[in-house]
């Protein structure tokens, strides 16, 4: 492979690592915690049923850690096989992708869009509306 060859193939694992990888380990990372502790509370307020939590939320998890595992195993590979600067290529620009798009692991209105999404047909709407003007 040519020089060029080379540089486009770095460039396509960095964009993977910051586009793709980042943000599907944090996703995983934050069913397990702004996501559980989102889910708790809409049950404490009466918004969805604990019974739609319980039948949803660990098939979620178990989703978003075996995707989680299988991209992150992805860059691992790709990198370990462009050695000596593939970790440089790959590691950098993940840990970039940490930085920027570490809001999913926090308590904001990103919490509030995925709770929704996940659970738009078992959620009582109206009390999570005003669930969400009160506290968002």
């Amino acid at each position: 492979m040519g020089d060029f060859g080379l540089l486009l193939y770095y460039v396509l694992i960095a964009l993977f690592a910051f586009f793709v990888t980042a943000p599907c380990v944090l996703n995983a990372i934050s069913l397990f915690g702004v996501q559980k502790r989102f889910a708790k509370a809409m049950v404490e307020e009466g918004i969805i049923s604990q019974e739609a939590v319980d039948k949803l939320h660990p098939k979620k998890q178990i989703a978003g850690v075996v995707i989680s595992v299988l991209v992150l195993g992805v860059l691992l590979w790709f990198c370990y096989r462009l050695q000596p600067w593939g970790f440089a290529v790959g590691i950098v620009p993940l840990l970039a992708g940490f930085w920027k798009y570490r809001k999913v692991l926090e308590y904001n209105s990103l919490t509030v869009k995925r709770f929704r999404n996940s659970y738009q047909n078992d959620l009582d709407a109206k009390k999570f509306n005003k669930y969400v003007d009160k506290n968002f």
